[in-house]
């Protein structure tokens, strides 16, 4: 393996460190304004975010990087005994198509999360295309099963939601959220890079659509500022973003009249970094990605790329 570090001389400040996720997330849901403080500590702090950047044509061998990077950089906390992972899988497609998330990189997280003493991991999904089609075709269901973790169907499941108070918002100021994510020791989000039509990009904070009841007026009154408010709400310990291959026009659920095949992993404790970086594979600016403008003057991470530690390694 090869390992590059890109290092510039510009400072940003740094991803606030998830130590205590759950307490964050009570601190949302009683409305409280201890929780406003939080994005704050940005401005606080001179460190660069880390995001690293895996190449190569083997997704397992992809996935199994990440968790030793992962294990390296403080796991998904102490004493964590329960992970809420957040795929994509909202399509009826094959993994091919690029629509959802890779079943093979979600196979290897969950092997490799209970080989290092998660007790359980949970994946809940609202999906867009019928559930019972949707997750078999992803070949998710199938990962799930084989490593006895469940499944949930959040769009039956409407008793799985919980009222919360969005503190920060600017426009979304309530919502409700899928109970399994406010209630695991942490959450993972592992989202698939991809065109869409209203976002521009669809990555990490716009995947937690499909952890929410109320998605559908997210776009009613408005997209972007929605995306980022709730960003200030569910901060995951971890982002790993599926770019191994991307549709790259009629998403976001395709079928692609392009689809490109970066062959990469990205991942980053800043979901709002891991977003930006993963712009660059549409050749966009992320700065004209509007969630991710209205991100960074929140406080909520880091999108200019010369403000990250960016590791780029080879994965063979």
């Amino acid at each position: 393996m090869k390992k590059q570090s890109e290092n510039k001389d510009s400072a940003l400040p740094a991803a606030v460190a998830n130590a205590n996720r759950r307490t964050f997330v009570k601190l949302g849901v009683a409305g409280t304004t201890a929780a406003i403080t939080v994005p704050n500590a940005f401005a606080a702090s001179e460190k660069k975010v880390d995001v690293w950047v895996l190449h190569g044509t083997d997704n397992r061998k992809l996935m199994k990087k990440a968790m030793s990077i992962i294990k390296e950089n403080g796991w998904f906390g102490k004493d964590v005994k329960t992970v809420a992972l957040k795929v994509n899988a909202a399509w009826a497609r094959k993994p091919e198509e690029g629509a959802n998330t890779h079943p093979e990189l979600v196979d290897e997280f969950i092997v490799a999360a209970k080989k290092g003493g998660v007790q359980e991991v949970l994946i809940p999904e609202f999906p867009c295309s019928n559930a019972k089609i949707a997750f078999k075709r992803s070949g998710i269901l199938a990962v799930a099963k084989s490593n006895k973790c469940k499944m949930i169907d959040l769009k039956r499941n409407k008793k799985s939601f919980r009222a919360v108070e969005i503190p920060n918002g600017k426009k979304l100021k309530k919502e409700k959220v899928a109970r399994e994510f406010l209630d695991a020791d942490a959450v993972v989000n592992m989202p698939v890079a991809k065109h869409h039509g209203g976002a521009i990009v669809t990555c990490g904070m716009k995947n937690w659509m499909g952890a929410v009841s109320g998605r559908r007026n997210w776009h009613k009154v408005d997209l972007h500022q929605c995306i980022a408010d709730f960003a200030t709400f569910m901060k995951p310990t971890w982002t790993i973003v599926d770019a191994t291959r991307c549709i790259m026009d009629k998403g976001p659920q395709g079928p692609a009249k392009v689809l490109k095949k970066p062959h990469l992993v990205i991942l980053s404790k800043d979901q709002v970094a891991a977003d930006s970086y993963a712009s660059s594979i549409f050749q966009k600016s992320p700065y004209k990605i509007k969630y991710l403008k209205y991100a960074e003057k929140m406080g909520l991470g880091v999108v200019d790329h010369s403000k990250m530690n960016i590791h780029k390694i080879e994965v063979s």
